[in-house]
């Protein structure tokens, strides 16, 4: 990698919030550090097969697939969304998408 990829690379692993990036279909591909330590999961477990959808609360889930995840299958990208995860030590925080 040149100096600017581990520039990124080193933004995105210790970033002031979390970051992750998925599949079309929900499934987790990346998380960041600062991700996991919001949400107490360990290394691998959540880029093991789970999909956000498993992240979010019972309503949140449900508006997540019936407007979120059209609008970003049609548009690609979607501007502001506000949910709420579930994290394995916590009663779940807050979490929001943006461009």
């Amino acid at each position: 990698m040149d100096g600017v990829e581990d520039d990124f690379e080193e933004l995105y692993e210790h970033a002031p919030c979390g970051y992750l990036s998925t599949l079309p279909d929900g499934t987790i591909v990346r998380v960041n550090g600062t991700l996991l330590e919001l949400t107490g999961y360990g290394p691998g477990e959540l880029t093991g097969g789970m999909r956000i959808q498993n992240l979010l609360a019972v309503g949140d889930r449900i508006f997540y697939e019936t407007h979120f995840a059209p609008l970003l299958a049609m548009q690609s990208v979607v501007a502001r969304s506000r949910s709420t995860c579930a994290a394995p030590t916590a009663r779940g925080f807050r979490c929001c998408s943006t461009p």
